[in-house]
């Protein structure tokens, strides 16, 4: 398992336009500016370490986009109103990013946020334009509410 301190140091030797917001004991998190296809995006990453008595696969890296806001599309026939989210039920636009399934253990507390949920935003805020201009999601993974399909 990776320490906090890992954590800082690794996202700041490959994202040092990230800023640290926030630094506790057990947890950090970052402010930094991402660009999708076209656009960029300010974004917020938060991660702690692991929590006695709650599942591993229910803690990882938290992100969301702060600006510009996210804008749902309840035209898109694939997925309305926001594709690939844990939506916000008060606030949609703000809500966190499905950037990995969990039900498929795609990333631990092993894994370095620098290596992985980071590049992986930059690739769901490429995916999140081609939706807003065509409709469909083309990053792959399972939408919400569609069973797990295991190989």
């Amino acid at each position: 398992m990776k320490t906090i301190e890992q954590q800082i140091s690794l996202m700041a030797l490959h994202w040092p336009g990230f800023d640290i917001s926030h630094r506790g004991a057990a947890s950090v998190r970052w402010h930094g500016r991402l660009i999708g296809l076209q656009q960029a995006y300010d974004v917020t990453i938060f991660f702690a370490l692991p929590i006695l008595g709650v599942p591993l696969r229910e803690q990882f890296p938290y992100v969301r986009v702060l600006e510009p806001r996210l804008v749902p599309n309840p035209l898109a026939p694939e997925e309305a109103p926001l594709p690939h989210v844990y939506p916000d039920k008060d606030d949609l636009p703000n809500s966190i990013l499905c950037l990995f399934d969990p039900d498929r253990n795609e990333w631990s507390h092993d894994d370095f946020i620098a290596l992985t949920t980071v590049k992986w935003t930059a690739d769901w805020l490429a995916c999140y334009e081609g939706w807003r201009a065509t409709g469909r999601w083309h990053g792959g993974g399972r939408h919400q509410g569609q069973p797990l399909k295991v190989a």
